[in-house]
C-alpha cells in the first residue's frame, strides 16, 4: 500500500462529498438550459443554424430548376478563466484524517461551486454571444429585445408585450414553456395582480400557499438577482440603471452551457505553512445565448 494513502483518502473523500452535495442541491439556474456539452478545448463549434428556404412556383414546362443558396450561422462557446478557492487547516485544528461527507468545509466548497456556475450563467445570459467562421465575432444583446421599463415595476402589461414580441420573432412557446427569472419585489407584485391570485382567473389559489404558479404559458423561477451574496458578478448585469432590474426570459433551447469543470478537489499539506492541510476547490462553466430570439429582457423599476 502506498504511503501517502491518508492523503489520497481525504482527497477522494472531498471530491466525493462534494459531488454529492452538488447532485443533492443542483444550482437555480445552471440547469435552466436546451443543451450542454463537456468540453476541453479553449472554443467549440456548437451549433450551425440555417436559414429559412420557401418553395419557389413552377411556371412552366421544361424551365431551370430554381436553385436557392440557404444562410447559415455559426455559434461558438468559448473557455472562460476558470475559479478556485483554497481554504488552510491549521494543524492543531485538524481532529480527523478524512473530511467526511458532512464536513462544513464540503458543504460550503458545493455552494461556493453552484454560486459559481449560476453566476457564469448570468454572465453568458447578457454578455456576447459568439459567431462566425472561427466564433470571433461577438453578438450582444439584441436591444429590441428588451421591454423598457417605463417607470413600473412587474405588470401584466410587460408580461404580455414580452409574449407579443416572443410570438413575433416566431418563438414556439406551445412547444416550450417560456421560464421567467423573478426577482424578490416582483414576486411581490405579481402576487399582487388580480388576475394572478383570483382563482375566478386562474384556478389552482396562488395566495394559499404562497406557491408562484405559472401564468399567461410563463412558468416562474425565484432568484435574488441584485444579491452579490448569490450572484457576486451577475448581480451587476441585472441592473441596466439604478433602481432598475433586468429580468431574464426565455426558452431553454435558446441558451448552452459548457463545461471544462464542473467541480475539482484536493486536500493536500503545505510545506510553506508549516504543514497546514489546503484544501482546494476548483470549477470551471460558461453559458451563451444560441439563438437571440429567444432571450428577451422584461425591465422593472421598483418605486
Amino acid at each position: 500500500m502506498a504511503d501517502n494513502w491518508p492523503e489520497g483518502t481525504r482527497t477522494t473523500s472531498f471530491q466525493l462529498a462534494v459531488e454529492y452535495e452538488l447532485n443533492q442541491t443542483p444550482g437555480k439556474l445552471s440547469p435552466l438550459v436546451g443543451s450542454s456539452g463537456t468540453y476541453s478545448d479553449k472554443s467549440v463549434e456548437i451549433l450551425d443554424r440555417f436559414g429559412n428556404l420557401y418553395l419557389e412556383p413552377k411556371n412552366g414546362r421544361n424551365e431551370d430548376t430554381n436553385l436557392t443558396d440557404i444562410s447559415s450561422s455559426r455559434r461558438w462557446i468559448k473557455v472562460p478563466k476558470s475559479a478556485d478557492i483554497a481554504v488552510l487547516l491549521d494543524r492543531n485544528d485538524l481532529k480527523s484524517t478524512r473530511v467526511d461527507i458532512k464536513s462544513p468545509i464540503a458543504v460550503q466548497a458545493g455552494v461556493a461551486t453552484r454560486r459559481y456556475h449560476d453566476d457564469q450563467w448570468l454572465a453568458g445570459y447578457f454578455g456576447n454571444a459568439w459567431t462566425g467562421e472561427t466564433g470571433d465575432t461577438s453578438i450582444p444583446f439584441k436591444a429590441a429585445n428588451v421591454i423598457a421599463h417605463g417607470n413600473t415595476g412587474f405588470t401584466k402589461a410587460k408580461l404580455l408585450a414580452v409574449r407579443e414580441k416572443m410570438n413575433l420573432n416566431n418563438v414556439d412557446i406551445e412547444a416550450e414553456m417560456p421560464i421567467m427569472l423573478l426577482d424578490p419585489q416582483s414576486e411581490t407584485e405579481l402576487l399582487g395582480i388580480t388576475e394572478y391570485v383570483n382563482s375566478q382567473y386562474n384556478p389552482g389559489h396562488a395566495l394559499s400557499r404562497g406557491e408562484i404558479k405559472p401564468w399567461l404559458g410563463f412558468r416562474f423561477v425565484r432568484a435574488n438577482l441584485t444579491s452579490t451574496a448569490a450572484y457576486k458578478t451577475g448581480a451587476t448585469l441585472v441592473v441596466p440603471e439604478a433602481g432598475a432590474v433586468a429580468l431574464p426570459v426565455f426558452v431553454p433551447s435558446g441558451l448552452h452551457r459548457g463545461v471544462w469543470t464542473e467541480f475539482f478537489g484536493d486536500i493536500g499539506q503545505r510545506r510553506d505553512k508549516k504543514l497546514s492541510e489546503q484544501v482546494y476547490a476548483e470549477a470551471c462553466s460558461a453559458v451563451v445565448r444560441l439563438n437571440e430570439d429567444k432571450c428577451y429582457q422584461v425591465v422593472v423599476k421598483h418605486s
